[in-house]
């Protein structure tokens, strides 16, 4: 099962659920996912906040929300956060420790593209910061009970 943040025409945002990313592709060629809010069938996939690479000639273009997100509670944060962790674990490869290395040589094209994670310490995250190399730390949510 994958989670997917999408977006339609009018630029309303949600979030759907396919068996797979091939799942997702079958339907969103199909015109099968549509927007609850207004019906659109004209959707795309927005970028995965987990994601490590990005070509250093791309810029983000970054826009503006258009309303406020709504609030969310503790027990919403843990799940999204669950969620987040469960989708990285199955669908990135764990390279452990060796992580800003790892990004760093996806960064500079010397090795393949692909998405990872794993851990890295404070002194790893500033070089990775001073050279450029994007990342993004996810929190692991405790599973108390």
């Amino acid at each position: 099962m994958v989670v997917y943040d999408l977006m339609c025409a009018a630029e309303h945002r949600f979030e759907g659920w396919f068996p797979s990313f091939e799942g997702f592709q079958e339907q969103a060629q199909k015109r099968l996912i549509s927007c609850p809010s207004c019906g659109s069938t004209e959707v795309e996939k927005l970028p995965h906040a987990c994601a490590v690479h990005v070509k250093k000639e791309a810029t983000p273009q970054r826009t503006q929300p258009t309303a406020s997100p709504p609030a969310l509670s503790q027990a919403d944060v843990k799940e999204l956060l669950l969620r987040m962790n469960q989708y990285v674990q199955e669908n990135f490869e764990d390279v452990g420790p060796r992580f800003a290395a790892e990004a760093r040589a996806i960064f500079h094209g010397e090795k393949e593209e692909k998405p990872i994670y794993g851990s890295a310490t404070s002194e790893e995250r500033h070089d990775l910061d001073e050279e450029g190399v994007p990342y993004g730390i996810l929190p692991k949510p405790k599973l108390d009970s």
